[in-house]
């Protein structure tokens, strides 16, 4: 019996691993052809899986369909053609596409604003923001007039307003009492307070579901990238969990800290796994203070 079920395992390995590495190429193939008409008929027959079967194991294993990761990998090359001086339009045909009206129909969840501010880096759009010391050395809290859009650490305050203009160079950035608000609940945080704080953020469908599940986190626990998943309904997505929490723009508020690697390590964090470390354990220290 014991080699039964330890075979059984074996195989169940296999055969995730094989569905892995499958998804892991047509992801690979969308990439290298995203200039050119990508259907699911299309990866039907370059696969030799059947559409329903590919988009099932596709969506099982990245948390979307094919058709959202085609888009998705087209929005980071339109930005990347523009942000290289391409006008809109020649970019917008580079990244796949025939028309401008996909760009223009709703811009602002494909780019975060307008395809011409973009393009001049911001140009135009008022960030406010303050910075202070903190427990972790230096903190940023940046805003647009319709909430938080990055919490930033670093060991030195000029650092954190040079990261602010790196997106968008262009972009006017004002250090504003208007933020004030804010910048006093993230310290609050420190102190063992909850952070409930409005966020003007964009993000993926997918990069929002697992933001949005980690709000469900409690304060003073974990749960692992799997935990995630599961709670996505994604349960093989667990390495897209973690990418997703990897370009979380406003940790602290989202809580991305919070979720670890089954084995207990820590897993990755944006500011290193010190400062990861720190705050789970001071949600730990402070549990059942939090107001």
């Amino acid at each position: 019996m014991k080699n039964d079920s330890r075979s059984a395992n074996s195989e169940r390995r296999r055969k995730s691993k094989e569905r892995t590495e499958t998804v892991e190429s047509i992801c690979n193939y969308i990439r290298a052809h995203l200039d050119s008409e990508l259907t699911l008929g299309t990866l039907e027959h370059e696969f030799g899986m059947s559409r329903f079967t590919l988009q099932k194991t596709f969506k099982e294993i990245m948390g979307i369909s094919p058709r959202k990761y085609i888009e998705e990998c087209r929005i980071y090359l339109l930005k990347r053609n523009i942000k290289g001086g391409e006008s809109i339009p020649r970019a917008i045909y580079g990244a796949g596409y025939q028309s401008q009206s996909w760009l223009y129909e709703d811009s602002s969840s494909k780019l975060g604003m307008t395809p011409s501010a973009y393009r001049n880096g911001g140009k135009g759009i008022d960030i406010f923001y303050l910075t202070s010391k903190c427990d972790l050395g230096y903190v940023l809290v940046a805003s647009t007039a319709h909430g938080i859009c990055s919490v930033n650490l670093a060991d030195d305050e000029g650092m954190l307003i040079s990261d602010l203009n790196k997106e968008f160079p262009k972009a006017n950035p004002v250090k504003s009492e208007l933020v004030r608000g804010s910048l006093d609940a993230i310290l609050s945080y420190f102190k063992g307070q909850l952070l409930a704080l409005p966020v003007d953020i964009g993000g993926t469908e997918f990069q929002r579901r697992v933001w949005t599940a980690l709000l469900s986190i409690p304060y003073g626990e974990t749960r692992s990238y799997s935990d995630i998943a599961h709670a996505i309904g994604s349960p093989n997505s667990s390495r897209a969990v973690a990418n997703a929490c990897a370009r979380n723009p406003v940790p602290l508020v989202i809580p991305c800290h919070r979720v670890i690697r089954r084995s207990g390590d820590l897993g990755g964090y944006g500011f290193g796994t010190e400062k990861k470390r720190y705050l789970i354990e001071l949600e730990k220290s402070k549990m059942g203070r939090p107001k």
